[in-house]
């Protein structure tokens, strides 16, 4: 199992992931990126977003012990598309809900190439489809979250070293000290469902909906 989990979260798994900033390459734009001691706290505040606003949906896709988008037992089948519906329902932002499509897409046609199994969601929201696939791959809950919150903190630092506000080795020393906070985040919000899901940084949420107004792009979010 964690062989298996060590190539989903690797780099070079092909889920899209390399083409998103989420919302940093805005903020540098806006001059709120401007160095390490900025992206260390937009590390944390991203560490958070993603506990509140990714993971219950991530929940009730895997299935959890049972439990359906709305907390009820039972949900079987039909909590992939029912996670998958909600997440959709819950970014408003068009941006942010297109980097999700596009990224769980991504992430599915990857998983089939690797799998061997068809997955077909409304959608193709990042959230239901890593809930889904992980669950079909006997993943527990617990280390699909884990998996799910390390991609979206190595995205964004990736992102950080292209767009030149850190260097790659001093990178890595920045995702390590990140790590108690994102701890404290995946252990605060074990339990939460989609209905809880909700937006706890508007700054993250702000830069995001912003990327498609700036002068020039190098992501797509």
């Amino acid at each position: 199992m964690q062989l298996l989990l060590y190539q989903l979260a690797d780099g070079a798994f092909p889920a899209g992931s390399f083409a998103h900033s989420l919302g940093l390459e805005a903020l540098r734009a806006i001059g709120l990126l401007g160095g390490e001691r900025e992206l260390a706290l937009r590390l944390g505040e991203l560490a958070w977003h993603t506990a509140y606003t990714t993971l219950p949906f991530l929940g009730d896709a895997h299935g959890g012990a049972g439990r359906g988008t709305d907390g009820s037992p039972g949900a079987g089948r039909d909590a992939p598309a029912a996670a998958d519906r909600a997440t959709d329902r819950f970014l408003a932002s068009h941006v942010a809900n297109r980097a999700s499509r596009a990224q769980g897409r991504a992430f599915l046609i990857a998983a089939e190439a690797m799998f061997g199994d068809r997955l077909a969601l409304p959608f193709g929201h990042l959230p239901a489809a890593l809930g889904a696939v992980l669950a079909g791959a006997n993943v527990s809950l617990d280390a699909a979250r884990e998996l799910a919150m390390f991609g979206a903190l190595r995205s964004a630092m990736s992102a950080a070293v292209r767009l030149g506000v850190v260097g790659p080795l001093r990178a890595q020393r920045l995702l390590l000290e990140v790590r108690p906070t994102a701890r404290r985040a995946l252990g605060e919000t074990r339990e939460l469902t989609g209905t809880h899901a909700r937006t706890i940084s508007p700054l993250v949420d702000l830069a995001q909906a912003a990327h498609d107004r700036l002068y020039a792009r190098l992501f797509q979010s």
